[in-house]
């Protein structure tokens, strides 16, 4: 209940990655913008600028901008006070259980996971209706979960195609998917699996080329949930990285029968925390419209991510030459958020110049840049990515990505007593409804043979002095062996023959 309060505190498969009709369209107007990375509305041309400035009267292009001059000594900017909203690091209590799964569902709680069964339990409703001829029972919350499982099982455990972890006849068969669900199961959950309610797609796709289209509403539901989840339940150190991150899609085409399947990067905007990687906020880009400030796409992508009533003020934030320019720096400033990056020589409001510039060796790489980088480093350990869905599934799947690795570097956090492959498992472990692993039982030095009575000195009689029945003979095959050896500890008789050994098998059990 804590956890769902914090959250309203802070503000594969091959037969189904086609399109219909109505997606199609919709992705082709999307793929014009989505593996875009240049900003008109901030870069120019450097050679029209260069021309221009050769036609500036002489007393004009002393007052244009230039470098300083790599001996010139630094002028600091003012130093700004680090004003967190809240105490940085996780919002967590150390008190709680935190497992692994506790954490994950975090960010896809038992509501989520609730709602994604109904629209999943909808679409493929409507694709029976369609002629759809697969057996179909609705999913529950406990078997979306197992379905999970099995996704980040299968991104840790790599297989040619989704068939082969279900196959028998192979060297290499893999008996773990089987007792999860059947194979059968699991794809036709892949091909329905569905983040928003079918009708209201429909209704959203009705308004395709109107202001009130909305491109990102099939997985919108999920999206706002997983945001929230990220800000709630952690807070950023000072020093923040931007940048953006590629999710591909290969989907097939109906246009023209001969064509290739295309491969689309999806694009998303990233802010992570540059100490541990933690995926702070993200925005999905779709196109030229995805933000109303119309400052262009590196300003305004930069400036969505950065909310200083959840953050607070002080913070540092580093970035690449995609983003850096004089304006964004200086609005940001006015925040009171510092602002660090590489530049592009054309890019609006920098000297055109290239007197006194700092020479290639005096470039460096700025070190908070790497917290994208470990963000980045540790998705790929265990991406949830199947090679052919339909875009929002695969949108869907990075979701899983950021919940999966956010919750890591949480228990990482707060206990810091598991390496990823060690949280992985558990959590696969969890999620597909195993028992945690047991600790290896330590038996005590008691648990010995003894005879089951004294010795005695008659030669003929020491087989014979002291049998009793064996205890685990008599539960469980139901036969009366007698035994003369017992367990020290147990004080119960057993077997111990070369080929019975009823002790070994008794203490197994315990």
């Amino acid at each position: 209940m804590a956890h769902e309060e914090a959250l309203q505190v802070t503000t594969d498969s091959e037969e189904e990655c086609t399109f219909s009709s109505e997606e199609e369209e919709d992705f082709d107007d999307e793929l014009l913008h989505f593996e875009e990375r240049f900003d008109a509305a901030e870069d120019t041309v450097s050679n029209e600028c260069d021309n221009d400035r050769e036609q500036m009267p002489a007393a004009k292009r002393a007052r244009t901008l230039s470098w300083k001059a790599e001996t010139d000594v630094d002028g600091a900017p003012q130093t700004l006070r680090f004003l967190p909203a809240r105490e940085p690091g996780p919002q967590l209590s150390t008190a709680d259980a935190n497992s692994p799964m506790s954490l994950f569902k975090l960010f896809f709680t038992d509501s989520a996971v609730d709602n994604l069964c109904q629209n999943t339990n909808a679409q493929a409703a409507r694709a029976a209706a369609k002629g759809r001829k697969y057996k179909w029972t609705d999913v529950s919350v406990d078997e979306l979960y197992r379905y999970i499982g099995l996704v980040f099982y299968m991104a840790a455990v790599k297989m040619s195609s989704i068939a082969d972890y279900w196959r028998e006849d192979s060297l290499f068969s893999l008996p773990f998917p089987a007792t999860v669900m059947s194979r059968d199961r699991y794809r036709t959950i892949s091909w329905n699996v569905h983040m928003s309610h079918p009708d209201a797609d429909e209704e959203n796709d009705r308004k395709r080329g109107t202001a009130q289209h909305d491109r990102l509403f099939r997985i919108k539901p999920l999206m706002n949930t997983i945001r929230l989840a990220c800000k709630a339940f952690y807070h950023p150190r000072r020093n923040l990285a931007v940048n953006e991150r590629l999710v591909a899609c290969r989907a097939k085409r109906e246009v023209t029968p001969c064509m290739k399947a295309k491969l689309t990067k999806f694009k998303f905007f990233i802010l992570s925390d540059s100490s541990n990687g933690y995926t702070v906020d993200f925005s999905v880009y779709t196109g030229k419209n995805s933000f109303p400030t119309d400052r262009g796409l590196s300003y305004d992508a930069v400036m969505s991510l950065l909310d200083r009533k959840v953050l607070g003020s002080g913070y540092h934030v580093y970035m690449d030459d995609f983003y850096t320019s004089p304006k964004l720096f200086t609005d940001l400033f006015a925040l009171k958020f510092g602002a660090c990056g590489t530049y592009r020589d054309q890019r609006k409001d920098f000297p055109k110049t290239a007197a006194n510039s700092l020479s290639r060796n005096c470039r460096r790489i700025h070190q908070h840049m790497g917290g994208v980088d470990l963000s980045d480093q540790l998705l790929q350990y265990y991406a949830a990515q199947h090679k052919t869905m339909k875009w929002y599934r695969k949108i869907f799947l990075h979701f899983l990505d950021i919940a999966a690795n956010n919750a890591f570097i949480l228990h990482k956090e707060l206990l810091g007593s598991m390496t990823h492959d060690q949280f992985m498992e558990e959590l696969i472990a969890e999620l597909c409804g195993l028992s945690q692993k047991a600790a290896p039982k330590q038996f005590s030095t008691d648990h010995v043979p003894v005879p089951g009575a004294q010795l005695t000195s008659n030669v003929r009689r020491i087989a014979t002095v002291g049998r009793r029945i064996c205890v685990h003979c008599k539960a469980v095959h139901g036969k009366k062996q007698q035994t003369p050896w017992k367990c020290q500890a147990c004080d119960v008789h057993l077997c111990l023959q070369l080929n019975r050994n009823c002790f070994q098998e008794w203490h197994k059990s315990l």
